[in-house]
């Protein structure tokens, strides 16, 4: 798994926080502002041409507090990396990546961004810090 060991090696070279969990994601703890981080998650999975992929993916809220939908939807016209969706009823920024494909640099960048949109999210609907690692 190619993101997997790259995500682990993008959060060594940072110094952020990483496990591997038992089930193989990896998650990861990445500061987003001063006194704020978000964890964000590396799932592998496969692509409708079944090849694998990496999500890449972080929770910001609980559909129920988000107040506006739309403006999540709004937020998507703006992001580079990843989109918001629902998985459940929790409101993630999500981004997909190539397993073959994936380079380092990407896979930081998108740990990074994933983690930075899900977490000004999260503060915009409660106004607080709501994360754990």
């Amino acid at each position: 798994m190619n993101v997997i060991n790259l995500a682990i090696q993008a959060a060594g070279l940072r110094a952020w926080p990483a496990q591997r969990m038992v089930n193989g994601d990896v998650r990861v703890e990445v500061p987003t502002q001063v006194g704020r981080t978000q964890v964000v998650n590396v799932t592998m999975g496969r692509d409708g041409d079944n090849d694998v992929v990496a999500f890449i993916w972080s929770q910001a809220g609980d559909m129920n507090v988000v107040a506006d939908p739309w403006n999540a939807l709004r937020l998507n016209a703006s992001l580079t990396y990843g989109k918001v969706a629902l998985r459940g009823n929790d409101v993630v920024v999500v981004h997909g990546l190539s397993d073959a494909t994936a380079q380092l640099q990407e896979v930081g960048k998108a740990l990074f961004w994933v983690a930075k949109a899900a977490d000004d999210l999260e503060q915009r609907t409660y106004g607080a810090y709501a994360d754990r690692f």
